[in-house]
């Protein structure tokens, strides 16, 4: 039965590929989780500078999901409200908002510290959007623009050059009397 053995070899030797290769997606996803997961540890036992690199090196991977993404940046957000960088705690939440919009702190499992920032960052970036928002819908009515009140008149000037030349000499407008009508009088003379 070579054909048999043949198969077996062959699916071991892709399976070893696919598992040794590091450009693959899954070897690349399991790096960013192993990440995390390693940085969760070091979170739990205080160990926060390593902490932080191990966050930082499942940020640097090219195609993690946006699940680990938002799960690093929480981690981030994190591990600087413990060192009390507020700031960076905050530029943490900001891009983890920035991926997903509707993500909500849990109050249960999370810190209180963590659930306030990101209620107060949300608040911001809500509130930041809807003064932009108004911004676009108060652009000047169609009628109320310069430009709007120029075009027309441009429009209405050409017309009316447009029907000069079109009705001639029908229209009255100036030149010589049409034919067949008495000239008017002349005006008279002051004294």
């Amino acid at each position: 039965m070579p054909v048999s053995r043949f198969w077996s070899v062959a699916l071991l030797g892709l399976l070893c590929l696919i598992s040794v290769r590091p450009g693959l997606t899954y070897g690349q996803s399991s790096v960013c989780d192993r990440a995390l997961d390693a940085a969760e540890d070091q979170y739990l036992e205080s160990e926060y500078d390593e902490a932080l690199r191990l966050v930082a090196s499942c940020l640097d991977q090219g195609d993690k999901t946006a699940s680990q993404a938002v799960s690093a940046y929480r981690r981030l957000a994190l591990i600087h409200l413990k060192q009390d960088k507020i700031d960076r705690a905050r530029t943490a939440v900001v891009n983890l908002l920035g991926i997903d919009p509707t993500y909500t702190a849990d109050p249960v499992t999370d810190p209180p510290a963590y659930v306030s920032l990101v209620s107060v960052v949300q608040k911001d970036l809500q509130s930041t959007r809807t003064a932009e928002a108004p911004a676009d819908s108060t652009r000047t009515s169609f009628f109320r623009r310069t430009s709007t009140w120029v075009t027309m008149g441009s429009v209405l000037l050409g017309g009316g050059v447009a029907a000069v030349f079109a009705f001639g000499d029908r229209g009255g407008g100036g030149g010589d009397p049409p034919s067949g009508t008495a000239p008017l009088p002349t005006p008279p003379t002051a004294p």
